[in-house]
């Protein structure tokens, strides 16, 4: 493996800067717990032996009980986006009553279960926000009904406690730099760090771009990075998750106007490589510092990534380093590129695609979780497929085979779907019509796979 070329963060201050609440106690799981059944992915993995409790000396210090993660080692997760979850969070234009809102989750994650997930990836924030209250990301309109709204209880608190209540490892799912709109922006509480920079005309131009009215996080300024890996270390100290999980928002656009000044700064004070050597290398500072505050935050945590399907895409468009990251230590625990593709598709088939990024996997910690999704299952359309258009129309079995498929990949630990919706309505539980031959196809057959042979 090679050494790792990224100069590393002060992690220690960074999680210092964060307000503390505490994570509310649940009994300790195992951190891999092999599923073989559907028992063992529906009821709680918190059985503990029984302690004989002793009076403390005095003056001794009882030892204190470190927190187990759970974590399978075969991953069979479920994306959980926030369209998923925006009927559930808001009715009315505010919250829902929480009881309402636990009683539609319960219902979420019973159906998770049912389908055999022992994970689930859980969007908490989608645009620079927060589906919990924070004190560093304002609160997400899908989760409040407004950003100019503050949160009446905290959903993902719920979250956490119900899903590992059902045995569920929780991977809470960031997005790196995309943020809200810029009319969004303006209904932000000025007590929040990106409305602030939004309200200095300064900072506004180098910190936050602004792409087809979006506002985006400029990654290339350390005080940005910074904010983005305090949020985590916010995060991961508040509640009891597994994991970190981020997605494939990274650069927006290739066009140099987006970090001109940030990148001008960067030569003139004699920085080296042209700007998309540069974009690479503070993205890939950006996930070492993240994967580092996931590590400090708890043993037994992982980090992973879930780029785009595309790998040249990924690499040339969106500036993401992935060959280092999945070859270098301090970087990623899995990559999970999103390999929605059917086998007839004209230029990124599903089995050449995996084997692609199973081959840039030289580093013996870094595991091949395979994304998949039922979007075009939905659709019965891939447009972007050539030949391969009609693929999802004319076969039912597309996930099956895909499934099947990854038991031959070396480095696959798992995988995971794409999403909820496309399996029941969130609000109402009604079964998604249009996908169920595909999933009555591919979801028995995830019981009992595994990608750990004896």
């Amino acid at each position: 493996m090679k050494k790792l070329r990224v100069i590393p963060l002060l992690l220690a201050a960074l999680l210092c800067s964060c307000s503390t609440v505490p994570a509310d106690a649940r009994t300790a799981a195992p951190e891999t717990v092999p599923v073989s059944s559907p028992e063992t992915e529906t009821a709680a993995t918190t059985e503990t032996e029984p302690v004989t409790e002793t009076e403390p000396e005095t003056g001794q210090q009882q030892p204190h009980e470190e927190k187990k993660y759970v974590n399978y080692p075969d991953m069979k997760a479920l994306w959980i986006s926030q369209f998923d979850m925006s009927g559930v969070y808001v009715s009315g234009g505010k919250q829902r009553p929480k009881d309402e809102f636990t009683k539609l989750l319960g219902i979420i994650l019973d159906n998770t279960a049912a389908n055999h997930y022992n994970t689930v990836i859980y969007q908490v924030r989608p645009y620079a926000d927060s589906m919990y209250p924070s004190d560093i990301c304002p609160p997400c309109s899908m989760a409040s009904g407004s950003y100019a709204n503050e949160l009446e209880y905290d959903p993902f608190a719920i979250l956490v406690e119900e899903a590992h209540s059902r045995g569920l490892s929780v991977q809470a799912w960031i997005n790196p730099m995309r943020a809200m709109l810029v009319r969004e922006l303006r209904q932000v509480s000025d007590r929040y760090v990106i409305r602030q920079w939004f309200n200095d005309r300064d900072l506004r131009d180098r910190y936050l771009p602004v792409v087809s009215d979006r506002v985006y996080l400029n990654i290339g300024e350390s005080e940005v990075r910074d904010l983005i890996i305090r949020g985590a270390a916010e995060l991961l100290e508040k509640y009891d998750v597994d994991g970190l999980h981020m997605d494939d928002y990274f650069y927006p656009t290739t066009d140099p106007s987006f970090d001109q000044l940030t990148y001008d700064e960067f030569r003139k004070n004699g920085g080296k490589g042209d700007l998309s050597r540069f974009r690479k290398t503070v993205l890939s500072e950006l996930v070492h510092g993240l994967y580092e505050t996931v590590k400090a935050s708890g043993e037994g945590r992982i980090f992973g990534i879930s780029p785009a399907g595309n790998m040249q895409t990924v690499i040339n468009s969106h500036y993401a380093d992935v060959k280092t990251w999945c070859s270098d230590d301090g970087y990623l625990d899995y990559i999970c590129p999103q390999v929605y593709f059917g086998f007839e598709h004209a230029s990124v088939p599903f089995d050449k695609t995996c084997e692609k990024w199973q081959d840039i996997i030289k580093n013996d910690s870094v595991s091949l979780i395979v994304g998949m999704s039922l979007g075009k299952a939905k659709s019965g359309v891939d447009n972007y497929a050539g030949s391969g258009k009609n693929e999802w129309s004319e076969h039912k079995d597309i996930l099956l085979r895909s499934l099947k498929y990854t038991e031959n990949l070396p480095k696959c630990a798992g995988v995971a779907y794409f999403c909820y919706q496309y399996f029941y309505d969130p609000v109402s539980g009604a079964e998604e019509r249009s996908t169920k031959r595909e999933r009555d196809n591919f979801v028995p057959y995830l019981e009992t796979i595994s990608w750990h042979k004896a």
